[in-house]
């Protein structure tokens, strides 16, 4: 009966030697390629946190920066306050540049204005927008 050498290496990270028949050998090889594919398929689909580190990935802990939201959030309700104390053509000229993203030369072009009529007003509605903050 031919003996096999198998490798085995414990959970502490211990490595022991066993001689074993042939057909034990091909037992163990077989539980092991078990054991490979289970922590594959169970594995493959995650990333591990220390890879996700190593390559640039950081992660913010939503309750470390709950003052700034706050904050924010304050602020952005103080300028939605002012910007409703602005004359309708002024909300709507905000609300085109800012939120709409349109530029001065479309915004002039939908309204049949110049483009530095446009550029006037914003400039005019930012003085005021400041005084009231």
């Amino acid at each position: 009966m031919e003996k096999f050498i198998y490798i085995h290496q414990f959970c502490d990270g211990t490595i022991s030697e066993i001689e074993v028949s042939g057909e034990h050998y091909a037992l163990l090889m077989e539980l092991d390629k078990q054991e490979q594919l289970n922590d594959r398929r169970e594995t493959r689909r995650h990333i591990s946190f220390d890879y996700l580190s190593e390559n640039g990935v950081e992660f913010s802990d939503e309750n470390a920066d709950l003052l700034s939201a706050l904050i924010k959030k304050e602020k952005n309700e103080t300028i939605q306050k002012v910007i409703l104390q602005l004359p309708t053509t002024q909300q709507r000229l905000i609300r085109l540049f800012f939120f709409e993203e349109m530029t001065i030369p479309q915004i002039a072009k939908k309204h049949g204005l110049n483009k530095s009529s446009i550029s006037r007003q914003l400039q005019t509605i930012y003085k005021k927008l400041k005084k009231l903050l």
